[in-house]
């Protein structure tokens, strides 16, 4: 029982630093939108049986970052239409999130939504924009834990993969300055600290404007990345370097 059961945690151990690795390659593009996923190399070379592969693959399926196509699985590309019902359904998640955790946040959920504020903050004295969007991302998930609601912090964390997606890529492929050193940055942290103090006075109304607010906040960032200051936007470039499509379907 006691080998079954380290086994069972070496396993699990490494399907969760296959599911790092792989989902941290999707992000920066390192693997391609669209391009097929070779599980055989993977197992080759991280050095570990298919099992603990299959399983990081069967979660980045269920997060949408992979599709299968087949017996193929491939990095899941954007489609440029999608982009209205992303910050539609960011927007209306985001807002009702926000209002149950205020209205059902437990001790434990506050002390990890103010570490995780923390360690956002800690990150915002650097430069690097990846662990900056991540630690967000991990802020926006600890508050989505406090809403205590399955369904909805699955389709919130689904939208929540995109647009951290989205963002990273818009960095990766030159598009316009992001957080650092701006007062984008500011006012995100000071949204953080409104948001944390509405939830922890179970402020419900105060919590869901302050949500609303600091939604518009990404979305407007986000749109002056993909589309500039003149409200022009070069699909074929977007399309070519981002694995954004033009119509259609994704993957």
């Amino acid at each position: 029982m006691g080998n079954a059961t380290r086994n069972s945690d070496v396993g699990q151990r490494n399907a969760d630093r296959i599911y790092g690795e792989i989902r941290e390659k999707i992000l920066s593009m390192e693997f391609a939108p669209s391009s097929v996923i070779d599980e055989a190399g993977i197992v080759q070379k991280s050095g570990v049986s298919r099992t603990p592969v299959r399983e990081a693959i069967i979660r980045l399926v269920s997060e949408g970052l992979l599709l299968r196509d087949g017996r193929q699985v491939r990095v899941a590309s954007f489609d440029i239409s999608q982009l209205r019902d992303v910050f539609e359904g960011l927007m209306l998640l985001s807002r009702a999130l926000h209002r149950l955790a205020a209205l059902r946040r437990e001790p434990a959920h506050l002390t990890a939504m103010w570490k995780a504020l923390q360690i956002f903050e800690a990150e915002a004295e650097s430069p690097d924009e990846a662990r900056l969007s991540e630690a967000n991302h991990h802020f926006h998930m600890e508050v989505a834990k406090a809403a205590a609601s399955t369904v909805l912090h699955g389709f919130y964390e689904t939208v929540s993969i995109d647009t951290l997606r989205l963002s990273r890529q818009c960095f990766i492929v030159g598009a316009r300055a992001g957080y650092v050193g701006d007062d984008h940055l500011k006012q995100t942290m000071h949204d953080h600290r409104d948001l944390f103090a509405a939830i922890e006075a179970g402020d419900g109304d105060e919590a869901d404007r302050v949500a609303q607010r600091h939604t518009v906040l990404f979305r407007e960032r986000l749109t002056r990345q993909l589309l500039g200051r003149s409200g022009d936007i070069d699909s074929f470039h977007l399309q070519d370097r981002m694995g954004l499509e033009p119509s259609g379907r994704r993957g």
